[in-house]
């Protein structure tokens, strides 16, 4: 069954990922910050970004079986959706 939305809590932030047949959104404290009509992301880019609080950095991977959440480079939430260059 393919991963349609995931909601997860960040530093007292609620992130919300949905997708849909037709793209996926981004929502952070039930405000909309990004959407798109992707259906997954491209390469080793995130599907979704978008930037809330105190300057911190949400990135969603969307993925037709998971969905995947960063924030500031950590990943809060999913298995790692690409693998990492190490130094």
């Amino acid at each position: 069954m393919p991963a349609n939305e995931l909601t997860v809590g960040y530093a007292n932030h609620t992130i919300h990922v949905a997708r849909t047949p037709s793209g996926a959104r981004l929502y952070v404290n039930n405000e909309l910050v990004d959407t798109t009509n992707d259906l997954e992301a491209d390469g080793d880019g995130a599907t979704l970004v978008g930037v809330f609080g105190d300057y911190l950095q949400v990135e969603a991977f969307v993925k037709p079986s998971q969905i995947s959440v960063r924030v500031n480079g950590q990943w809060v939430t999913g298995e790692q959706a690409y693998p990492v260059a190490s130094d």
